[in-house]
C-alpha cells in the first residue's frame, strides 16, 4: 500500500490482502478487536502495514477511527461493501463507516454516491 493519497482527506486505499485480514479479524477475533479499539496503528501493524502506512491509514478523518467498534454481525453483514471501500480510491472519510450500529447506512451510502470501497 502506497501512504500516498494524492492530496484527497482520509487514506490511501488498503491493498486487498490487508483488507480482507481485518475485516476477517474484526468479524471473529476478540483479542483483534479490543487491540484495534485501543491501540489501532498497531493493529494495523500486526496485519503488515509499516508504521508509515499505518500512521497514513489514520490519518485526520479517516474511516477507520472509531470511538465504538461495530459488532462482528455487522461488520459480517457488510464485508463485501466494507472490502471494496477500503481497497478503492477515495476520500476515506466517512467517519461512521466502522462505527456501531451505523456500517450498512454509512458503508452502503459511501459507496452509493461513488465514495469508492470501503476497507484501506
Amino acid at each position: 500500500m502506497s501512504i500516498e493519497n494524492n492530496g484527497q482527506p482520509g487514506h490511501p486505499p488498503l491493498a486487498p490482502e490487508v483488507a480482507d485480514k481485518l475485516l476477517d479479524l474484526l468479524s471473529s477475533d476478540d483479542q483483534f478487536r479490543q487491540s484495534f479499539a485501543s491501540n489501532p496503528e498497531g493493529a494495523l501493524q500486526s496485519l503488515g502495514l509499516a508504521p508509515l502506512q499505518s500512521e497514513a491509514a489514520l490519518a485526520g478523518g479517516s474511516c477507520l477511527n472509531v470511538s465504538m467498534l461495530a459488532s462482528k454481525e455487522e461488520l459480517q453483514a457488510s464485508r463485501d461493501v466494507l472490502r471494496d471501500y477500503f481497497t478503492s480510491a477515495g476520500t476515506h472519510t466517512v467517519v461512521f463507516v466502522l462505527e456501531f450500529g451505523q456500517v450498512q447506512a454509512t458503508a452502503g451510502g459511501a459507496v452509493g454516491s461513488g465514495g469508492g470501497s470501503v476497507l484501506s
